[in-house]
């Protein structure tokens, strides 16, 4: 199907969608509003120790009161909250007084930096510093004063990985808990010529599941969604200094693997070595809204490893990108519905940016990166990011340099239309490009308050020499509300579509999928929702053939106040294979069509408890056999300084035996089996995968972080051990273990450990502001 006649069927389809969001406007703000106190001369900063009786702290004005949001929209808090907000000329802050009749049940098991606080009790902050309802700075803290924070994009998408440079303190006492924040203003992007800011908080009673807010307190509504914040009046005068932050490192690494030869095709080679490298990373901001980043000879050292996934499939598995460089401001190159980061991303097939793909071979082997320039910013509507990289060699393929270009358009209040451009091939030493438009266009105000989105893409690849359908394009049609969430899309993969820099393990293929939800919430009740859903998916070639058929109704997912839940499902699948393929080593499915019913349950208990747990099991018919998959994570949290999760998945498959040739891959009748050039595959197979996580928390700026993996197929166990220390917020020092081990023998032996790799890195990261 040519591109066109693709998009002439997505407008036409989607025209009645088109028209409302086009056709809606905002509604008044009628949001609620605070001056912000300028500190006055001779009055001293708060002092941050997690105590409100410095002098500070009577100058500022208290914003008002707070709204339950859950389990009672629109009721009034159990607790009392006062939250009081000023500034002075270098930093924003912020006390909150959490009033609690019984302190001693608040519940705070994290401390360690940038763990997830929604198990506990906690005060979560935004600010919206462009005032344009769309983007925000978000800043958590608990009662132990751990320090969480993110960025809010486009009333839809929260970033996790952006870490900031700022402060907190708490402590608990005999009317509850308080805590303070400081915020200085070169950790975040403003206009100095807009003085009022767009700002909501949340307070999270943990052990009753509770959450009050300031504004946007219904439950249709996310925090994530900017476009119905309050407002904090009077900011004035703000300043940035120069806008330079020097960011200085020094990595001192012992690296040995006894699996290596002393030589290669490419020459000797040695099996250990010491390193001794230092890295500067710089960024400046080159207006208010605009900030250059330099990356020369960047050490990824610290970045998280990369957590094993299992495989039932034929399709390349997708990896979220854990490095700070490119995470920094990653939002910026988003295109479309596509999301690159999350511990469960969606289908990503089709993507045109990944930046995985720089630094990192097929393999998963680190290429070194000599030095990367990237500008990411706003001027008035239009945001934009560049990024530049330049690779080093990489096996057989010489120095890369590779770039992207980003531009989107803000139109109305919560739409966008945009372009992304990308040149280069890390893969090899020829030639790719990529060319894209997307467009979001969002509206929350339909009936009032409901959410309705729709997404377009369209984007075509060339590569010198290759011919073909080299477009991909589809619309997503979404209704993500809380009492009715849904959606309808499409998407087209051309068969040549190629982005070196992007994503795809499905090419040649029309994607359409359709899912609903609907919610109840009874009142009165130990029960807090229940939900009735479905997800499907129809996969053809583009020439109409079927490939896959997917439908998986939840029965219904019951809630209780606290957050257990228990959800029933059934996976039904059809599947079209025009090629075989080995799902394991002793496992090969054949081409045919096969169809199948697989019933499951999914069910687990609040993360605020000391001991949780998460478990999905089903069992059913599963391509020519059957298919039993059990997967279980158990989460404990004794206090504040040690976590630790433990995670075990296993599927044991029983598919037919089969006879196949060597030389062709037919299949052969069972009688050919046994003569030479056959092979025959036993059809049983069994995947493995253990995950097991240590953070033990010292101080909220000193933690060690313990990180063992363990797979069937590969039968290497990997360790990550990391010990952080943060000396004062810009200035880090960073110890780090990774071990390999192959375990080969040990169903047999079970001391057969066999030591492959050993890395010893130590970090020192220093930051100078100016």
């Amino acid at each position: 199907m040519r591109m066109p006649r693709v998009w002439a069927l997505l407008l036409l389809g989607f025209a009645p969608a088109l028209s409302v969001l086009l056709a809606s406007a905002a509604t008044a703000d009628d949001a609620p509003w605070v001056f912000v106190t300028r500190l006055p001369d001779g009055v001293a900063a708060p002092e941050l120790d997690g105590q409100l009786d410095d002098p500070a702290w009577q100058e500022a004005n208290a914003i008002g009161p707070l709204t339950q949001v859950v389990p009672v929209e629109g009721g009034t808090p159990t607790e009392r909250t006062e939250v009081r907000v000023l500034y002075d000329d270098d930093a924003f802050y912020l006390a909150v007084r959490a009033y609690d009749r019984e302190p001693e049940k608040l519940i705070a098991s994290a401390m360690r930096r940038d763990a997830s606080l929604t198990s506990d009790d906690r005060i979560t902050f935004l600010i919206d510093t462009f005032h344009d309802h769309r983007n925000a700075y978000l800043f958590s803290t608990n009662p132990n004063a751990a320090r969480f924070d993110g960025i809010l994009e486009n009333n839809t998408t929260f970033r996790t990985e952006w870490d900031g440079i700022w402060n907190a303190k708490a402590r608990v006492d005999a009317e509850g808990w308080t805590c303070e924040f400081r915020i200085p203003f070169k950790t975040i992007s403003f206009d100095p010529a807009i003085h009022t800011w767009g700002f909501n908080l949340l307070r999270n009673v943990r052990r009753r599941n509770e959450e009050n807010r300031w504004t946007s307190w219904k439950q249709n509504k996310f925090l994530t969604d900017v476009s119905e914040v309050g407002h904090l009046v009077g900011l004035s005068e703000l300043e940035q200094g120069v806008g330079l932050d020097v960011v200085l490192s020094g990595v001192a690494r012992n690296f040995h693997d006894r699996r290596q030869e002393d030589t290669s095709a490419n020459g000797h080679r040695e099996r250990s070595y010491d390193q001794l490298d230092p890295s500067l990373d710089a960024f400046y901001k080159l207006t208010p809204s605009t900030t250059g980043a330099l990356t020369i000879n960047t050490d990824f050292s610290d970045a998280d490893v990369d957590a094993r996934q299992v495989n039932l499939d034929r399709f390349a598995l997708f990896f979220p990108e854990t490095r700070d460089f490119f995470l920094q401001d990653a939002g910026i190159f988003d295109f479309a519905h596509f999301r690159t980061t999350g511990s469960e991303p969606p289908n990503n097939n089709g993507l045109p940016f990944f930046s995985r793909r720089i630094g990192i071979a097929g393999d998963g082997e680190e290429v070194p990166l000599r030095a990367g320039l990237k500008v990411t910013g706003r001027e008035g509507r239009f945001n934009f990011g560049l990024l530049n990289a330049q690779m080093g060699d990489s096996g057989d393929v010489g120095p890369q340099n590779l770039s992207v270009l980003r531009g989107k358009w803000n139109l109305g209040e919560e739409s966008t239309v945009g372009f992304i451009a990308t040149h280069g091939d890390p893969s090899s030493d020829g030639s790719n490009s990529l060319a894209g438009l997307d467009a979001r266009l969002r509206t929350s105000q339909i009936a009032d308050d409901q959410v309705l989105q729709l997404d377009l893409f369209g984007e075509k690849s060339h590569t010198p020499g290759l011919r073909g359908d080299e477009w991909a394009g589809g619309a997503i049609l979404s209704y993500p509300n809380d009492r009715w969430n849904g959606s309808l899309g499409f998407v087209h993969i051309g068969a040549s579509f190629a982005p070196a820099l992007g994503f795809v393990n499905r090419p040649d293929t029309h994607d359409y999928t359709a899912d609903l939800r609907r919610r109840w919430r009874p009142t009165g009740s130990w029960i807090r929702s229940v939900d009735v859903a479905f997800d499907s998916r129809l996969v053809t070639s583009t020439e109409g053939a079927l490939e896959t058929i997917l439908f998986t109704p939840t029965l219904f997912q019951i809630n209780n106040q606290q957050g257990d839940f228990v959800a029933p499902f059934v996976a039904l699948r059809t599947e079209r294979l025009e090629q075989g393929f080995e799902i394991a080593s002793d496992a090969l499915i054949p081409a045919g069509r096969y169809d199948w019913a697989r019933p499951g349950i999914s069910f687990g208990t609040a993360t605020s408890r000391p001991l949780a747990a998460n478990v999905t099991f089903s069992s059913g018919r599963f391509f020519s056999g059957e298919l039993r998959s059990l997967d279980v994570t158990l989460e404990w949290r004794p206090g504040k300084h040690l976590f630790s999760s433990l995670r075990y998945l296993q599927n044991q498959g029983r598919l037919d035996e089969t006879c196949v040739s060597d030389a062709s891959g037919v299949v052969l009748p069972d009688a050919a089996c046994g003569a030479p050039g056959t092979t025959r595959f036993s059809g049983d197979f069994t995947q493995r995968l253990v995950q097991w996580r240590v953070n033990v928390v010292f101080t909220p700026n000193l933690s060690w972080d313990t990180f063992l993996q363990w797979d069937q197929d590969s039968q290497d166990l990997g360790w990550n051990s990391r010990l952080r220390w943060i000396v004062e917020p810009g200035q880090e020092l960073v110890l780090i273990w990774n071990q390999g081990v192959e375990t080969h023998d040990l169903e047999r032996d079970r001391s057969a450990f066999l030591p492959t790799s050993t890395e010893l890195t130590g970090k020192v990261v220093w930051t100078f502001r100016f």
